[in-house]
């Protein structure tokens, strides 16, 4: 009888398993953005600009998660995914404020799909984290939504790495890549040595001028950049919001990720270059055109001058050649701008050398983290393939010893278990490669 519904059972089993595996895809694009405690309404009532802007970038964006700084209140985040239906609020804070009764800026996360866990923390006044874990392919993402304060800066980023640490601890639901959304200070010394990497976004000039002292960074642990993050000005908002591609099958970020931009539907690599890059007329460039138009007189006045000292050298070579005598006498000026040029041109090179010293320096120091790094994942790798084939040492005992109806169910937990170690051992020699 029991032979009779296995075919079911591993249908119902295969199922399971794809259920569990269900959820993003590898590859993820993640928004974060800093709301500065400003209303989401309903668009189409007064005061709903933003609102307007907001719909209408998340409908060109595309996006799979979407980490909110400076939130009003669960309510708000609700109408974000109103405006892109798909989302949904995976956690919100509720932030309380110990002195005063100005509100206090939240924290969330928003995503396509339901989280595994979810939880917030509050670290101090006007700082704290939303942390929620999703699956991503075979893989579970921990994504953090962190406001901080400068003050507070090396304070949180103490507090993540610690929180980081809990989750490597996990027995079960332990997530492997860890991508952070920052809005405000963190101390990027202590997340670097934390294994943690990042690439800079690229900002247009009248970014840089509405961001604050600092915009919105991605970080990454165990993933990779698939594109430079993007700033993006949101009217009604005085700092950008910033959303990257992530791979987080992969530890590494692609070798085309410092260059590649990110394109939305409609866009071309020329359009964001030249979005980024500054226009023709830019005040750099009109500075630059002044700059050399000084150099080009200064020049001109210095060629017309040594043309006349040429004429009196050679008047006073003919006095000295009819007897009449003469001294030539040094130009003081030209002897003075050519002592300021060698002076110049030795503190560029001194300059030069000190920044080639110093980025010899952060190679090493980063060539030494990636090799402790991969040493680690060798280990862990390492130690899943020794729990796997201890695991199918013990199924091939109870294979041995179990009835006729449960030997195929066994059976199939030993190829599951075997696949799996094949696949550890497929990602130790290309990641050891």
């Amino acid at each position: 009888m029991m032979k009779k519904y296995l075919p079911v059972i591993l249908l119902f089993g295969l199922l399971a398993l794809n259920g569990r595996a269900a959820g993003f895809a590898e590859k993820v694009r993640v928004l974060t953005i800093d709301l500065e405690n400003a209303r989401i309404e309903t668009p189409g009532v007064p005061g709903s600009e933003l609102s307007q802007e907001l719909r209408r970038f998340l409908e060109m964006a595309d996006v799979d998660i979407v980490c909110l700084q400076g939130a009003t209140d669960w309510e708000s985040c609700e109408k974000i995914c109103k405006l892109k239906p798909g989302l949904r609020v995976l956690t919100c804070s509720a932030f309380t404020a110990k002195t005063g009764s100005a509100p206090v800026p939240q924290v969330a996360i928003l995503a396509r799909d339901r989280a595994v866990l979810s939880w917030v923390e509050q670290t101090s006044e006007g700082s704290g984290f939303a942390l929620a874990i999703v699956q991503a392919g075979f893989r579970k993402l921990a994504v953090f939504s962190v406001q901080s304060t400068k003050a507070a800066s090396s304070a949180m980023a103490d507090r993540i790495l610690t929180e980081v640490k809990k989750l490597q601890n996990f027995p079960q639901n332990r997530p492997d890549p860890m991508l952070i959304a920052v809005a405000g200070g963190v101390k990027e010394s202590t997340l670097t040595d934390g294994g943690f990497q990042t690439i800079p976004p690229d900002r247009n000039p009248a970014a840089k001028a509405a961001a604050n002292a600092q915009g919105p960074e991605f970080w990454v642990l165990n993933g990779g950049f698939l594109t430079r993050p993007r700033n993006v000005n949101l009217p009604g908002l005085h700092t950008p919001l910033a959303i990257s591609d992530f791979d987080t099958s992969s530890a590494f970020s692609t070798k085309f990720a410092y260059q590649t931009p990110l394109l939305f539907p409609g866009e071309s690599p020329a359009a964001v270059a030249a979005a980024i890059q500054p226009s023709l007329l830019s005040p750099q460039v009109i500075g630059l055109l002044l700059s050399l138009a000084v150099i080009l007189v200064f020049a001109g006045f210095l060629l017309a001058r040594r043309k006349t000292q040429t004429m009196a050298l050679q008047l006073a070579s003919m006095d000295v050649e009819n007897g009449h005598g003469g001294q030539v006498l040094t130009d003081p000026v030209r002897m003075n701008l050519i002592a300021w040029f060698k002076s110049l041109f030795v503190q560029r090179l001194l300059s030069q050398r000190q920044q080639l010293l110093s980025n010899e320096d952060e190679a090493t120091r980063r060539t030494l983290a990636i090799e402790e790094k991969l040493s680690t994942m060798q280990a862990n790798l390492q130690t899943r393939i020794s729990a796997y084939e201890v695991r199918i040492d013990r199924l091939e005992q109870e294979l041995t010893a179990a009835t006729f109806e449960n030997r195929d169910l066994i059976r199939c937990q030993i190829e599951l278990l075997k696949e799996k170690v094949a696949k550890a051992r497929g990602e130790q020699t290309m990641r050891r490669n």
